[in-house]
């Protein structure tokens, strides 16, 4: 069967503009060729990297030949963010209008939070794919080539004959990842991706061009309040070894003359010694490499042989998930487990390497959050040393505990419970926007503290170019990467 599988563009309002291989499309095109199936990448995000987005009408006339010139048998859309979907959405209406008889889906972070009320109010989705997707595409083109219904697919939604909506929770995941098939390289062009690093944080001086992510590891075994992250990937965290993950950074390594690479994982020093392991192979194999991890580490599973072991093997960007200043709220509330101690350790560590640019994340806005609490995390803030500091508003997504206190207390504010799966640009806006309500503040409260924090962040800014009028810059902007906005919902 020919599959056609479809990165939407990025919103025009979101300001990151840093291009990311569609890693998730590469790895279900990776499962499709394996079986013997037809898949076709096509990526919108690469005909973005000008001074200015193409028209809509672009993507829309581009769609339209690409449908009929490839002539597919099903069309996959993905939608990795919240902030994709009314992308996805119009792109599953342009395929629809065009060849009304093709089955499309889409998959992804927001697919899987949002499944039942996708289907229910989109009918130009025919289904969404929960999770993990490659088992279940494959289930599902083999119920094609059969003309057996989608209905008993576990983790797919779809609707039955009669328009029912179904949506079969995914309870099953690879456990043995090391068993899938390396990402189709072979579908895609890597010079695509190509845009102007030379601003990036760069220490090494190598050639960079753009980074490729690498997933080592799937899903996190925390269960911090805010994160769904077992929603989506599944409760355990299942990791490839260290030698398939080295084989896959030495393939690109080789085939494209690539030396910069981003570990995407939600918890890629969960194991220690396998991380260790990972730089060992680098180191060992020659790889001339530099690495980052955007989407931040784990600060209690960070020690000296660990990092040490990543600066030597390329490390040279890395983002801290402290969260909150407060011990309260980080491990009363969000169920962090991590101790003052713990972090001053870390920063004391990472300040060693003055090669490597450190980012560190906050986030604020918990149910229980106070001015106490707030300014707590004001203090460490301005204490901290690090080369930039993120500070987000909570986003209670479906699925997290956080959520359903919320909606139990009735604290959502600003989004009716009913429209949250149209979401869209307030996913890219939450540096201004506010979505809960604490108990014991009002909005206004919030909104100050976050004038407030900026201000500081801002000196911050000011003092570091003063003392550097050429400062290192990190090479994507955090919000791109799983800082809070999608770490609650991730993949």
């Amino acid at each position: 069967m020919k599959v056609l599988l479809v990165n939407p563009p990025i919103p025009s309002y979101f300001y990151n503009r840093e291009y990311y291989f569609p890693s998730s499309l590469l790895a279900l095109a990776a499962i499709l060729q394996r079986y013997g199936h037809e898949p076709k990448i096509l990526d919108f995000k690469i005909y973005q990297r000008g001074s200015e987005d193409p028209s809509r009408s672009f993507y829309e006339l581009h769609f339209i030949e690409e449908i009929r010139k490839f002539n597919p048998d099903l069309i996959g859309l993905g939608c990795l963010f919240s902030g994709n979907f009314p992308d996805t959405l119009w792109l599953s209406r342009i395929a629809k209008q065009t060849c009304p008889h093709i089955p499309v889906i889409m998959g992804g972070i927001h697919g899987t939070l949002y499944a039942h009320d996708i289907l229910t109010h989109c009918p130009s989705l025919d289904a969404v794919v929960l999770g993990e997707g490659e088992e279940t595409l494959i289930e599902m083109v083999v119920a094609m080539q059969a003309k057996i219904s989608w209905t008993r697919i576990e983790g797919l939604g779809c609707r039955t004959d009669a328009g029912q909506v179904v949506v079969n929770e995914k309870t099953s995941y690879t456990h043995d990842v090391d068993s899938l098939p390396m990402p189709a390289y072979d579908l895609i062009d890597i010079e695509d991706y190509h845009v102007d690093t030379s601003a990036w944080h760069n220490p090494k001086g190598l050639p960079i061009n753009t980074s490729v992510p690498i997933i080592s590891s799937r899903s996190c075994p925390n269960r911090c309040t805010f994160c769904s992250m077992y929603k989506v990937m599944g409760p355990r965290w299942r990791a490839r070894s260290a030698t398939n993950v080295v084989d896959e950074i030495e393939s690109v390594y080789q085939r494209f003359n690539h030396r910069h690479f981003s570990f995407m994982d939600d918890n890629v020093t969960l194991k220690k010694g396998r991380m260790v392991e990972i730089c060992q192979q680098i180191i060992d194999r020659g790889l001339d490499i530099q690495f980052e991890t955007p989407n931040g580490i784990s600060v209690k599973t960070i020690d000296e042989e660990v990092l040490d072991a990543m600066v030597k093997a390329g490390l040279v960007r890395t983002c801290l998930a402290i969260e909150s200043g407060s011990e309260y709220i980080r491990n009363q509330i969000m169920k962090k487990h991590l101790s003052n101690e713990k972090i001053y350790e870390v920063l004391a560590l990472v300040r060693r390497y003055p090669q490597l640019f450190v980012n560190a994340f906050f986030l604020i806005g918990m149910p229980e959050e106070t001015a106490e609490t707030l300014e707590e995390t004001y203090r460490m803030i301005e204490k901290i040393r690090v080369d930039k500091t993120i500070v987000m508003n909570l986003v209670p997504f479906p699925g997290t505990e956080t959520y359903r206190q919320a909606v139990r207390d009735n604290l959502l504010v600003g989004v009716p419970r009913e429209d949250l799966y149209l979401s869209n640009d307030r996913y890219f806006t939450n540096y201004d926007q506010i979505f809960l309500k604490p108990y014991a503040l009002e909005l206004d409260d919030i909104r100050a503290f976050r004038q407030r924090v900026n201000r500081l962040l801002e000196r911050q800014q000011q003092s570091r170019r003063h003392k550097n009028p050429n400062p290192r810059i990190a090479n994507l902007d955090l919000s791109q990467g799983k800082s809070h906005v999608d770490r609650q919902a991730t993949v």
